[in-house]
């Protein structure tokens, strides 16, 4: 047997934390037990069942020793490809415009305020979407909205849409969700009521850059009239008409003090639906790297909010982008710009040169230059990744990245840092943990 690459132990509390990233399971140990495994592990772990057979038998039950002969990366790759290949189901996102409404000093994107989607375009959308739905293998699809701002022009160009692919999916009997990345300003009664009429519910991702002054100085209608007290009523409106919103604070070590106090103005939503069609979700601003304690500052608001009877979170640590990969690391996947070009990212700039492919006039997805099988392949080529302990909940964050990197260096999104790597185990642990004492 050996012990397998993907263990990790870090203290916790008065005792030591023992965590498998491929099984994640866990188990504690009192500081002479971990000693003793520490000792065995450099002088061979198979020594260990004469040393303490109970523990040995619970470590192999358990996968925390595996045999010999297992290649533990090949496992990884089964469960990578099992999931990105999967044919079940399809994320298609739109573009409707890349205009926003807003001007926010980190967004990536370059906003073209002639951008907007034409009736052509929609027409080959609308193709797409029929094309997919007739595929056997699909049972499921996911339609997104995103931007710019997706609301800007949702009468012309996100309804017509809506329009189609919702009968479609009802003939065809196929499971599907309708969601929104926005700003949330734009969102009204009607805008509401459009969908209530449907009996369709959307889900929602609704950032906001702070609490209300913070937030206001970077997202205002008019240079007297901020955004945030529009966007936070917007929010309520959703969460009463049981639509799921998924609040994003976007952090910096600025503004990242008192975002606790947005639990307060949202207190008014009634607590069943406030638990049950809302998310609370920190996020650093990615420009904002400089070396602090800030987690510290997350961790304690996060709890304050929770507290107040909603959920929340921070994602820096909790992001198992294996079992839980991005829609573009998936082969089922596509985002159709405004004008027709395609992409399978969001998180970059949506330049025409930077495409990977383009919609025909027959609703067709092309994909140039052998993008989207050079993506499909470019985990599993970062050498570093492949002898890392978080492998498993990780492999280099996304299929972006890879490509990125593919050929060039060496990379890891922890800076090689393995205090940074313990952390990510710790705050695993801490939500076990946290699951455990609720149940």
């Amino acid at each position: 047997m050996k012990y397998s690459q993907y263990n990790s132990i870090i203290p916790y509390r008065d005792k030591y934390a023992l965590y498998n990233a491929f099984e994640k399971k866990m188990i504690f140990l009192d500081p002479e037990l971990k000693n003793i495994l520490v000792r065995e592990t450099q002088s061979g772990i198979d020594n260990l069942i004469n040393i303490h057979p109970d523990f040995y038998n619970y470590l192999l039950e358990n996968n925390f020793l595996v045999k010999d002969d297992i290649n533990e990366v090949e496992e990884v790759k089964k469960i990578v490809y099992a999931i990105d290949e999967n044919k079940n189901t399809f994320y298609l996102t739109i573009n409707p415009t890349i205009n926003c409404n807003f001007k926010c000093w980190y967004c990536y994107e370059t906003h073209i305020k002639q951008s907007k989607m034409n009736t052509d375009i929609i027409n080959r959308i609308n193709k797409l979407i029929l094309k997919i739905a007739q595929e056997d293998d699909i049972e499921e699809f996911n339609l997104a909205f995103f931007g710019g701002e997706p609301l800007l022009y949702f009468e012309k160009t996100v309804i017509p849409i809506i329009n189609n692919f919702v009968p479609i999916m009802k003939s065809f009997n196929k499971q599907f969700t309708i969601g929104f990345t926005t700003n949330g300003y734009l969102i009204n009664d009607r805008f509401i009521n459009f969908f209530n009429e449907k009996q369709l519910k959307p889900h929602f991702h609704i950032t906001l850059d702070g609490y209300r002054e913070n937030h206001d100085k970077v997202r205002f209608a008019t240079q007297t009239k901020g955004s945030y007290s529009t966007i936070i009523d917007n929010i309520k409106k959703l969460v009463e008409n049981e639509m799921f919103v998924r609040v994003r604070i976007n952090f910096t070590d600025e503004n990242i003090k008192d975002t606790y106090k947005i639990a307060d103005d949202l207190l008014i939503i009634e607590k069943e639906p406030a638990k049950k069609h809302l998310l609370i979700d920190f996020h650093r601003v990615w420009q904002n790297t400089k070396p602090d304690d800030i987690e510290i500052i997350v961790n304690r608001n996060v709890e304050m909010i929770r507290k107040k009877g909603f959920n929340a979170k921070s994602s820096k640590y909790l992001n198992d982008t294996v079992r839980g990969s991005c829609y573009a690391d998936k082969r089922n996947s596509a985002v159709i710009n405004y004008n027709g070009d395609v992409f399978k990212c969001t998180a970059r700039d949506f330049k025409t040169e930077n495409r990977e492919g383009f919609l025909t006039d027959e609703g067709e997805i092309v994909w140039e230059n052998n993008s989207l099988e050079r993506r499909m392949k470019a985990k599993f080529h970062n050498q570093p990744c492949l002898s890392c302990r978080l492998l498993p909940i990780c492999n280099g964050a996304c299929s972006q990245i890879a490509l990125e990197n593919l050929g060039k260096r060496d990379f890891c999104i922890h800076s090689f840092d393995e205090k940074e790597k313990d952390n990510v185990i710790k705050a695993m642990v801490e939500l076990m943990v946290r699951e455990d004492e609720t149940r």
